[in-house]
Formats: structure tokens, sequence, C-alpha cells
């Protein structure tokens, strides 16, 4: 029973280490790509803010785009929860749209570098240990959407007969296409 404890304190001191090793590589990635942009910040210092070796880097993140991703991740899931999140039904379709894709400019307005960061590196992004939960995280968007319009449509908000994927994807690569147009000025 004492071994038992011993184990398990031990393994919780382990997983609050690497919980902590986590959150500051992804600070200090998240600090660098700010300051330097990507291209100009280094893995070696990444790994010299966080305070950790270089080596231990690569167990969060396959390369220095894996590290972007790693940052992005999480911070997309929650931008895609909170723009979902309490849409106000006395609305428009349209001006619920619009709340909904505010809330993604306003977290793009408020790192502009970062965000173009993301937006350009998004387009070769096909491996690493982030690249798959990256895709997952756009398709989380995509369904989302996809719900939204099926909503709408129930609501008699608009009125067509084109399959509500097809009409979620349309619109959700309107969004993609202008939101780097808006970035690329």
């Amino acid at each position: 029973m004492i071994a038992e404890q011993l184990q398990q304190n031990k393994t919780g001191l382990r997983e609050r280490n690497k919980q902590d090793k986590l959150h500051r590589i992804k600070s200090a990635a998240r600090e660098l790509f700010i300051e330097k942009g990507f291209d100009q910040a280094t893995v070696r210092q990444i790994s010299t803010r966080a305070g950790v070796a270089f080596g231990t880097v690569f167990r969060y993140a396959s390369n220095k785009r894996d590290l972007l991703f790693l940052i992005y991740n999480d911070e997309l899931d929650e931008l895609s929860d909170t723009a979902f999140l309490n849409i106000d039904p006395s609305l428009s379709f349209l001006d619920q749209l619009i709340s909904i894709f505010r809330k993604f400019y306003q977290f793009f307005a408020e790192r502009p570098e970062l965000a173009r960061d993301v937006l350009r590196e998004m387009n070769f992004y096909e491996e690493g240990s982030q690249a798959n939960r990256f895709k997952d995280g756009i398709r989380r968007i995509e369904i989302q959407m996809e719900d939204f319009v099926g909503e709408n449509r129930a609501q008699n908000r608009i009125s067509t007969d084109a399959d509500k994927r097809i009409i979620a994807l349309l619109l959700f690569g309107v969004y993609r296409t202008e939101v780097r147009r808006w970035l690329s000025r």
C-alpha cells in the first residue's frame, strides 16, 4: 500500500513536471515567434528561453513548424468553441455569421504576425506530431459551421435545398480567403 502511494506520488510529480515543461516550451515559442517572427526564431532559442534541454523540445514537437502548431492548436480549439457558443438566435443568418467570424478576426488581430505565420505554414502542413490535431481542428470548425447552417435552415432563416455541408464549406472557404487577404496588408 505504501509502495503504491509512493508510485502514485512519483507518477503525479513526473506528470506535473512534463506539463510544466510543455507550458514553458509553448510560452517560449509563442513569445519568440511574436518577437522575432517564425522564420528568425530558432528551436535552440526556444529551448533556452524555456529552460529545457534542446532535445527535450523534440519530445513535444517534431520541428519548428510543429512547435508553431503546438501553441496554435489549443487556441484554435478554444476559439472555435467560443465563436459558435451563444449565438443570438434573434439575429438574422447573416448577422449570426458575422458574429461568428468577428471572433476569429479579433483573435487574429491580437497577434497578426503569428497569424500570418500560421496561415502561411498551414498550406504545407502534412507531417509532424501536431499535424493531425491541426487537421482535426479545422474539420471541427467545418462541422460546427455545418451544424450552424443546418440550425438556420431548420429555423427558416435560409431557404435552400443545397447540402448543408457544401454551404458550410463554401462559407468557411470564403472566410479563409478573406482573412488571408486582410492579414496580408
